[in-house]
């Protein structure tokens, strides 16, 4: 019988090649669709497990409390409380503490002088406990071992293959610089090479080196100003990322709370400045308080269930059009059923064989969507910064969710039909008499509704996310970023003396024509602050004013608009002390930019007294999240964080970056090169929002288009149950336009029905999401008319062929019709 059915399914499929193609399309789309999604959500889900027995590996961080009883939730703890725990805390079962540097390091092969600069995060100062409580995937060396020797160094893979061309290095010296580590090369011995860190790891280290090297250093004894065995083990001062292991089954609520007591048994009247939290290391990823990767912002859990609700959506859409075309097609299939049940087939067999049928098509379907998946991966990886492969499907738990996805796909689809065809009567079949009641009619209109309802809604969302991503092009920053090269100038391993050599150098290439070194911009971890006090206005009050050091040039290179006042003169010693002020520190003292002008401003902190020079309009520095502070423009480079940033022509940026590499490394020799534009900086600030918008983009468009097959469906559908009548109404004398009228009508009344229903909710939601925003779009009719008529558009192009066919019908053809 089974065997019978599925011949019969063929049949059919053969028989109506068009409509089992519509069909199976839309099926695979959507099948494909929801693939993508259910591996994104399972990749974000999957966030640091690759580390061992990771539900029993926490993260420790603080509540700071300062003097003034503010309070500040960091991802670091002091140094010395990693051991505190180990030998006073019961359940802990071990711990391990990670010593960062935010500056970059010269990392050079002296063999054949292949020299990089470090990026964020790149670089670790661990211990032999960091290879035993965290993730270390080691392909080369002896993991007792890697850490043993003060100047050990294990890199990537990733590391290994940029600085020797292989992976198979152990052995091999390397030569690493840094201002708080060694003025000149120190050597390193290459003892281990470890796996890539997967992108789902909150850690991403390439180059792992052992703390003891920092006993050896004189530039770090010198920094820290107390001996490096007292710097590890501090209780109240110098913060790391710290990790603790605890034992199983223990309890993670009772361990805090011990070590709550035990710190302030230990640190007394400090205690109160100092809260400890414990945050389980593969919750890390969606915390949206503290940030534990440092230099990746993390993900949005809101944002995992906007996503996962239109794989949802997208699901339910292709299996509405399943039942909206099977039924669509149910008149020519009801003498099967009527032949079928006179010859004693019972409705539970002809149920049965519906959903027999709807199983077939969903795995075709099923088939041509994993295919589709596969052409799709270089596009979505680009998509959503991620590296999936084809062997990322042989997962126990991707491939249970595709079987699932299947089976709740093909039973969605093949119920409405399965009930509907299967409950035709014989005798009015076979008569001829059959009619599809009003109720199902209404169904298949409220479920075509629905799906006209969400396309608005999902038109309205994607527009004002799209409008509020091209917010950032307000910013002046953004202005011409993508023609701003941002250049490393080596975290002070380049001497500050050489920058005037090498500036004057760029500028003998006729192209460039600003040149400046300032801080790194936008700030993503907090700007510069310094207290000023304007002796003249407010005594010895003081201003907490964000702190933009930078070379002369900076206001032009980033075309900053003066509202009084001039900038800072080249040649003039005076301006390294004078200031440019913007709008809103001006604003926070009740005064114009013109009777600002020429007060005298003195960092307290340098107790250097200037002028005020000029006032600019405001421009975000940081994220537009936040409010704009006020700020002091000082013409004096800070020597810690030091960027070159040099505007070069749009289009000769590959012939203009080599003339900037090969400038660096004549008067630079031995310092690293590294560059990146102002539009990816910018890009890396808004990645999370970024990467929301398309993807939601991107599966918006895709149940768009699944609706639209829908549509096409129940155009199909009426056209065929009112062909008598339209063949009746031409010889009556109704005119093409009116026939094709009649027909659209009813889809128009859908569309402006649908969105009716999906305007407020659009606008209530969008407008919920944009207060996290310190400056957002006005939400205008625009979108709402744009939505409107972009639906209304497509829905009359979907439908048109199967209207104007209906229409033009001979009314001859249309009454022999059965």
């Amino acid at each position: 019988m089974v065997i019978n059915y599925l011949k019969v399914a063929w049949r059919n499929f053969i028989k109506h090649k068009g409509y089992a193609v519509l069909n199976i399309s839309g099926l695979a789309i959507g099948l494909a669709a929801v693939i993508l999604v259910f591996l994104y959500i399972q990749d974000e889900k999957s966030y640091d497990t690759m580390h061992p027995d990771s539900n029993t590996l926490f993260g420790i961080g603080e509540t700071f409390i300062d003097d003034n009883g503010e309070k500040f939730d960091i991802p670091f703890v002091p140094s010395g409380w990693a051991q505190l725990l180990k030998e006073r805390v019961p359940g802990v079962a071990g711990t391990s503490h990670v010593l960062l540097y935010g500056y970059p390091h010269s990392v050079r092969n002296p063999e054949d002088d292949k020299t990089i600069l470090t990026q964020d995060g790149e670089i670790f100062m661990v211990d032999q406990s960091f290879a035993e409580i965290l993730h270390f995937p080691l392909l080369h060396g002896n993991r007792e071992e890697v850490f043993e020797q003060p100047n050990s160094i294990v890199l990537s893979e990733k590391a290994a293959n940029i600085l020797f061309g292989s992976t198979d290095v152990v052995g091999q010296v390397l030569e690493i610089k840094n201002i708080f580590i060694s003025q000149e090369y120190a050597n390193l011995i290459v003892t281990g090479v470890v796996q890539d860190y997967p992108s789902n790891s909150h850690i991403r280290p390439d180059y792992l080196i052992s703390k003891k090297f920092l006993n050896t250093s004189s530039s770090f004894q010198e920094m820290i100003g107390i001996p490096v065995a007292d710097y590890f083990s501090s209780i109240d001062g110098f913060q790391m990322p710290t990790y603790v292991r605890i034992d199983k089954g223990a309890n993670i609520d009772l361990i805090e709370t011990e070590f709550e007591r035990v710190l302030a048994e230990n640190l007394q009247e400090k205690s109160k400045q100092h809260d400890p939290f414990f945050q389980k290391i593969t919750n890390f990823h969606f915390d949206k308080k503290v940030n534990w990767s440092g230099w990746k912002s993390a993900a949005n859990s809101d944002f995992m269930i906007v996503l996962g609700f239109i794989g949802f959506i997208i699901l339910l859409i292709a299996s509405i059009n399943y039942m909206n075309l099977a039924t669509a097609r149910s008149m020519k299939r009801s003498k099967e059923v009527g032949v079928r049940k006179s010859l004693g087939s019972s409705r539970s067999s002809l149920i049965f064989q519906f959903f027999q049928e709807s199983l077939l098509t969903s795995f075709l379907g099923l088939l041509i969507a994993l295919a589709l998946v596969a052409l799709m991966l270089p596009a979505f990886n680009h998509l959503a910064d991620k590296t999936y492969t084809i062997a990322s499907f042989f997962q126990i738990e991707i491939l249970f969710g595709l079987v699932s996805i299947w089976l709740v796909m093909a039973f969605i689809a093949g119920s409405y039909p399965a009930v509907v065809l299967s409950g035709f009567k014989p005798i009015q079949v076979l008569k001829g008499g059959l009619t599809i009641g009003k109720g199902h009619s209404r169904l298949r209109k409220a479920l075509v509704l629905s799906q006209l309802t969400i396309s608005v809604l999902l038109l309205i969302c994607t527009g004002i996310i799209l409008q509020q991503m091209n917010m950032l092009q307000n910013s002046k920053l953004y202005d011409n970023a993508n023609q701003v090269v941002s250049i490393r100038y080596g975290g002070g391993i380049a001497p500050i003396e050489d920058y005037n050599t090498l500036k004057n150098e760029i500028l003998r290439d006729p192209d460039i024509e600003e040149v400046t070194l300032s801080v790194h911009l936008p700030q993503r971890w907090g700007p510069w602050q310094a207290s000023f006090e304007l002796p003249e206005i407010s005594g010895e009050q003081k201003y907490d004013w964000i702190q933009l050091p930078g070379d002369y040039d900076f206001p032009e290179v980033f075309d900053l608009e003066f509202l009084a006042g001039r900038s800072f003169r080249i040649g003039s010693p005076a301006d390294s002390s004078n200031v440019i002020l913007n709008e809103t520190a001006v604003r926070s003292l009740d005064m114009t930019p013109n009777e600002i002008l020429g007060q005298s401003i003195k960092d307290v902190a340098t107790n250097i007294q200037g002028t005020v020079i000029g006032v600019v309009k405001d421009f975000s520095f940081e994220s537009i999240r936040t409010q704009i502070k006020p700020m002091a423009i000082q013409g004096k480079p800070q020597k810690e964080d030091q960027i070159l940033y040099v505007k070069i022509p749009a289009t000769k940026l590959g012939e203009k970056l080599m003339m900037l590499e090969g400038v660096w490394k004549k008067i630079l020799p031995g310092v690293g090169f590294d560059y990146w534009f102002l539009s990816e900086e910018f890009g890396r600030m808004y990645a999370t929002e970024q990467k929301m918008s398309d993807l939601i983009w991107f599966f918006s468009m895709l149940a768009i288009f699944i609706a639209c097959l829908g549509l096409y469906g129940l155009a199909s559908y009426m056209a065929e149950q009112r062909t008598k009548e339209i063949g009746v109404r031409k010889i009556l004398g109704a005119s093409v336009p009116q026939i094709l009228v009649l027909l659209v009508s009813d889809f128009v009344k859908l569309v402006v029905i649908s969105c009716l229903v999906a305007f407020p909710i659009g606008y209530w939601v969008m407008n919920n999401w944009l207060q996290s925003f310190a400056y957002k779009i006005n939400i205008g009719w625009e979108i709402f008319v744009i939505s409107l008529m972009v639906i209304l558009g497509l829905t009359l192009l979907t439908i048109s062929y199967e209207s104007i066919r209906a229409s033009i019908e001979k009314p001859t053809k249309s009454l022999r019709y059965e």
